[in-house]
């Protein structure tokens, strides 16, 4: 069920009149329903895997928590332990939860990799034993993949591992731990929740509020306007664009692509993530911040935390720092630190460790070797920027830059733009041979005539379409350019006379109908990242 069809919205309708009549103690029961009748839509058989993840979550954590709660039990009525034999039974539970954690986690990757990556690895191989000229082939076979199974194994990774570190207590009721992981306004795309934060809040009691509803519907509202009347607009555009036969178009044309691609996906995501904490909100849920206007940053590592926010904060609390922070991490720079100096020793977790989190990021976003060099590309300049800071400052010393001046600031905004723009051209085309040729024609084959020849091509929109996109992404640009500068756009807008904030509402509500990508061929579904 697509988040901007009628279909979601009159199913959101029911299920926020019932939400709000049922006993307030049963609300997250209601939900708990209606979160799997809504899974169930996408597919029967996929409902197994979700309720397989929960299973091995709902489990383990259970089991890890029996454990620490028995290792209490045991020094409490052993007084006179001694403080050997506490430092044993120490580290014998920890080592029990530990390989608990393991385990779980193990599982759930494991049905992650086989279903998004089997395909991928099987038809590799059996590339390597063709050219190696051997006729053996591993057969292959395909899996519909879940709907959103990236998003639920990371949320129940995170909680596994929270569990294991004793964050917090293991949740004893099935009921509200499969609530978190199945919450059907977030199972389509995200955001990555944690369940200290989120599964409490879904659990809890929510009174009817106006301004829940009515802040809920302006973001819906504000994600429609994004997926419908820019992101589903300039599709047509840069599907046309990003084909095998590239070299049909200038590398102007294919930069002029580059940055539709980079509007798409942004409107795209943050639309469908603007219905989601939406949906949430009118029924007193907040879900967390996935997009904070990241084609603001001054630096891709800035980029990595305004961009699927939530993914990053994953990737930082139970990647980043755990290997940042690892004994051989350690080792390594104290190596560096006896043969190199402190100076060059700091530098090895920092330029080691993104390496291995953009590699992991790349893989999760797909299963091709685009996305694998998305994620070293993310890697080396992010790495790169950290090993090369001191020779940056030296040159900004010695040109005299004022870093804090506006021209400054802009440069960095659109030097980072650029930079991430290069990357969505890997992700975009069809194949890497493609994406490497299309980013050296942007470089090479520089042609401003194709401005006034772009009405000859077959992917042309039309200027009423021009003129619409030119609107829309105007009015994109001053809100994200007001956001940026701390105005709060809705709360000013609730502060207007109602007869005109209302004039507001109406005339957007009015726009997205008439001017939104509807349509016999329209697959409202086809958000980039539902799949993931």
């Amino acid at each position: 069920m697509a988040l901007t069809s009628f279909k979601f919205l009159l199913f959101l309708t029911v299920v926020l009149f019932l939400y709000y009549i049922v006993p307030k103690k049963l609300q997250w029961v209601l939900l708990l329903i209606v979160s799997y009748a809504f899974y169930l839509i996408s597919g029967v058989g996929q409902v197994f895997f979700l309720l397989g993840t929960t299973l091995v979550t709902y489990g383990s954590g259970l089991l890890m928590q029996r454990r620490r709660d028995r290792y209490k039990q045991e020094l409490a009525s052993s007084k006179d332990i001694s403080k050997e034999d506490k430092q044993a039974l120490k580290k014998k539970t920890g080592a029990d939860i530990h390989r608990i954690q393991v385990i779980a986690v193990v599982i759930n990757l494991a049905v992650l990799g086989v279903v998004k990556y089997s395909s991928f690895v099987i038809d590799n191989i059996n590339s390597l034993l063709g050219t190696a000229g051997l006729q053996a082939e591993i057969p292959g076979f395909k899996i519909l993949i879940p709907l959103g199974i990236s998003f639920y194994t990371f949320m129940a990774m995170g909680y596994i591992i929270d569990i294991g570190r004793g964050k917090y207590e293991a949740e004893r009721n099935f009921g509200k731990l499969a609530l978190f992981l199945s919450f059907f306004p977030s199972i389509v795309q995200g955001p990555i929740s944690r369940y200290e934060d989120t599964g409490k809040k879904l659990a809890e009691e929510h009174k009817l509020s106006y301004e829940n509803l009515t802040y809920g519907a302006q973001l819906i509202m504000w994600g429609f306007f994004k997926k419908l009347m820019i992101a589903d607009r300039i599709a047509p555009m840069v599907s046309a664009i990003f084909v095998p036969d590239y070299q049909d178009y200038s590398g102007t044309l294919i930069f002029v692509g580059m940055l539709c691609y980079a509007a798409q996906i942004y409107c795209d995501f943050s639309g469908g993530i603007d219905i989601t904490r939406g949906a949430a909100r009118m029924m007193g849920i907040e879900l967390p911040l996935n997009f904070e206007r990241p084609y603001f940053s001054r630096s891709v590592a800035e980029y990595w935390r305004r961009w699927h926010i939530t993914l990053g904060a994953w990737m930082r609390e139970y990647v980043f720092y755990p290997i940042m922070l690892s004994k051989p991490i350690s080792k390594l720079s104290k190596k560096v630190k006896d043969k190199k100096g402190q100076q060059w020793a700091k530098y090895v977790p920092s330029v080691i460790t993104p390496f291995i989190v953009f590699i992991l990021i790349g893989i999760w976003h797909g299963a091709n070797w685009r996305y694998l060099a998305f994620g070293l590309y993310n890697a080396v300049v992010v790495a790169g920027g950290v090993a090369m800071e001191p020779v940056f400052k030296i040159l900004r010393e010695k040109f005299k830059v004022n870093v804090e001046s506006k021209g400054w600031k802009i440069f960095c905004i659109i030097r980072t733009f650029l930079i991430m723009g290069i990357s969505k051209i890997l992700v975009k085309a069809p194949s890497l041979k493609t994406a490497a040729g299309m980013v050296g024609r942007v470089f090479s084959n520089v042609n401003f005539h194709v401005f006034k020849e772009i009405g000859t091509y077959e992917f042309d929109l039309g200027y009423k379409n021009y003129i619409v996109l030119g609107i829309s992404l105007a009015l994109l640009f001053t809100v994200s350019m007001l956001q940026e500068h701390g105005v709060q756009i809705r709360k000013t807008i609730a502060g207007w006379n109602i007869v005109f904030r209302w004039l507001i509402y109406l005339t957007m509500l009015t726009a997205i109908m008439i001017f939104g990508i509807y349509g016999p061929t329209f697959d409202a579904a086809a958000f980039i990242y539902q799949a993931y």
